[in-house]
C-alpha cells in the first residue's frame, strides 16, 4: 500500500503556486507535439504533401485551445449540467476542476474538420497523426490526475491500493495510473508498432484513429467500474457511468470506421483484380 502525501504544488514563483498538474500537462502537449512533428517528417521524406512547420505549429496552438474549450464544455454538458445552469459563473472557473476527455476529443474533431475544409490536407491523415501522438500525451496527463489526487478509485483492500491524503485516509484503487497505462502508454505502444510495421501507408487511412478509439473506450469502460464517480445513468438492472456511455459511443464509432475502411479496401482490390 502506498501513501500519496506529496503536495500538488511543485514550487512557487513570485508567490504564485505552480502546480504539478500544469507542468505535466504542458509536458504532455510538448511530447505529443514532438511525436506528431516526427511523424510528419517521415511523410515528407517520402514526398507526401504535409503542412509546413509554420502551418502545423499554428494548427497545434489552435488545437490546444480547441481541446481546452471542448474539455470544459464537455464536462459542463455531460457531467454536471444542472449545477452549471444554476451557477453559470463556475463554467469559466477552470481552476476548480472539471475537464472531459470526450469533450476535448470533440473539440479537436471540429477543429480538424474546419482545417480540412480550408486546406488541402486530409482529415484522416491529421487524425491518425494526432491520435498516435496524443495517446502518449494522454498517458502523461493521467499521471497529473494522480498527483492532483482526483479521479481516484473506490475503496480497496488490494495490496496496490493508494491512500490519497488530500481525499481521506482510506485505501483506494489508483485508477489514474490504470488509465495512464492502458488509455495512454499501452495505446501508444500498439499504435506505434502498427505504424512501424505498416509504414507511412497506414497514415491517412483512418485506421490508427479507429484503433485509438477502440483501445481507449474499451479500457476506460472497464476501469470506470473501479473509479469513484458521481454521475450515473441507470438502465433497468444495469448501472453505467456517464463516462461509460460516452465510451460506448466512441467504441461504436471506432469499430464503424475500422470496418468500413477495411470493406472499402477490399472492394478496391476486388475491382483491380477484375480489371
Amino acid at each position: 500500500m502506498f501513501i500519496l502525501s506529496m503536495s500538488p504544488v511543485a514550487f512557487r514563483l513570485f508567490g504564485f503556486p505552480i502546480f504539478w498538474y500544469g507542468i505535466l500537462y504542458a509536458l504532455a502537449i510538448l511530447c505529443s507535439w514532438a511525436i506528431a512533428s516526427w511523424t510528419l517528417r517521415k511523410l515528407k521524406i517520402n514526398s507526401i504533401p504535409i503542412p509546413s512547420k509554420e502551418e502545423f505549429d499554428k494548427f497545434m496552438i489552435n488545437a490546444v485551445l480547441a481541446m481546452l474549450i471542448g474539455a470544459r464544455f464537455g464536462h459542463v454538458l455531460f457531467f454536471d449540467f444542472e449545477y452549471y445552469i444554476k451557477n453559470p459563473i463556475e463554467i469559466i472557473m477552470v481552476r476548480n476542476g472539471g475537464l472531459s476527455f470526450h469533450g476535448a476529443f470533440l473539440g479537436l474533431g471540429i477543429l480538424l474538420y474546419w482545417y480540412h475544409k480550408n486546406t488541402a490536407f486530409s482529415f484522416k491523415m491529421m487524425t491518425d497523426i494526432l491520435c498516435l501522438a496524443g495517446s502518449f500525451g494522454l498517458g502523461i496527463g493521467r499521471i497529473a490526475n494522480f498527483i492532483n489526487q482526483e479521479l481516484y478509485g473506490k475503496v480497496s483492500a488490494s495490496d496496490y491500493s493508494v491512500i490519497f491524503t488530500l481525499v481521506d485516509f482510506l485505501p483506494r484503487y489508483p485508477t489514474q495510473l490504470f488509465e495512464s497505462f492502458f488509455e495512454g502508454f499501452f495505446n501508444f505502444w500498439i499504435l506505434f508498432i502498427i505504424f512501424r510495421i505498416k509504414g507511412i501507408a497506414i497514415i491517412g487511412t483512418g485506421k490508427l484513429s479507429a484503433i485509438f478509439c477502440i483501445i481507449y473506450s474499451s479500457t476506460r469502460f472497464i476501469i470506470e467500474f473501479y473509479k469513484e464517480v458521481e454521475s450515473y445513468t441507470y438502465f433497468n438492472f444495469i448501472t453505467l457511468t456517464v463516462g461509460q456511455i460516452l465510451c460506448i459511443v466512441l467504441l461504436i464509432c471506432g469499430i464503424f470506421v475500422l470496418y468500413f475502411n477495411d470493406k472499402g479496401y477490399r472492394n478496391q482490390n476486388s475491382e483491380k483484380t477484375n480489371d
